[in-house]
């Protein structure tokens, strides 16, 4: 019977750190992200919800593609931990993107105005599913000890719910902070770049914490 050892603290909290980064993203759009895209975007209600039903219909073709180019990556830091890093840095360009206005001096169309909505909504849950998806499986290969994968996952329930609740308590705070002087396009823009910034610390926590010690049956560890 091969031996697990017991996971660090450093580790467990490290690993839970991505799961907070992504529900930085996640809480926002549930809870904020229709009305910024009529309340700034200008958008209709109905252009909105089918800005955000997009990427969940492309989710649906792209998310077992996904899982296939996981499973088939091998490096030197494994399958699934490169992943969290090589996502990181998009991830927050990305998330900034997605919520910053088109300045009306720009004289975009609507049409052009929608696309843009479209399409960074689209790419940021794009990237969302490659970040998440070998995120999720990356706790399966830290450790073969079943009471310290169920540790794993109460480190990473702790760090959701404290990332809900910074979302949920200081977002419309800060956005209103930020607007001070300029609009609310502005204190949107700062505030998710200041999210942005901490979703990319928080991964790079998860990345350089933890380290993948189950390999697939035939693979050679490296």
């Amino acid at each position: 019977m091969a031996v697990h050892p017991p996971l660090s603290f450093l580790e467990k909290a490290g690993y839970s750190a991505g799961d907070a980064a992504a529900n930085f993203v996640f809480m926002s759009m549930v809870l904020f992200q229709l009305n910024f895209y009529t309340d700034v975007f200008g958008l209709s209600a109905n252009t909105a919800a089918a800005i955000l039903l997009w990427p969940r219909l492309w989710d649906a073709v792209f998310d077992p593609v996904m899982g296939v180019l996981a499973d088939r990556t091998n490096t030197r830091w494994g399958k699934f931990r490169p992943w969290v890093l090589w996502t990181a840095v998009p991830w927050a360009v990305v998330m900034v993107l997605a919520y910053t206005t088109p300045d009306p001096a720009w004289g975009w169309s609507t049409g052009m105005v929608i696309a843009y909505a479209g399409i960074t909504n689209t790419l940021l849950m794009t990237l969302y599913s490659m970040n998440n998806m070998p995120y999720s499986a990356l706790g399966g290969v830290m450790t073969g000890d079943p009471n310290e994968r169920t540790q794993l996952n109460s480190y990473r329930f702790v760090s959701v719910n404290v990332a809900q609740f910074i979302v949920g308590g200081f977002t419309l705070p800060l956005v209103a902070k930020f607007a001070q002087g300029h609009d609310r396009a502005h204190g949107w823009q700062v505030t998710m770049t200041i999210w942005a910034v901490l979703c990319l610390v928080l991964f790079l926590v998860t990345f350089f914490t933890t380290k993948e010690r189950i390999r697939p049956l035939g693979e050679e560890t490296s």
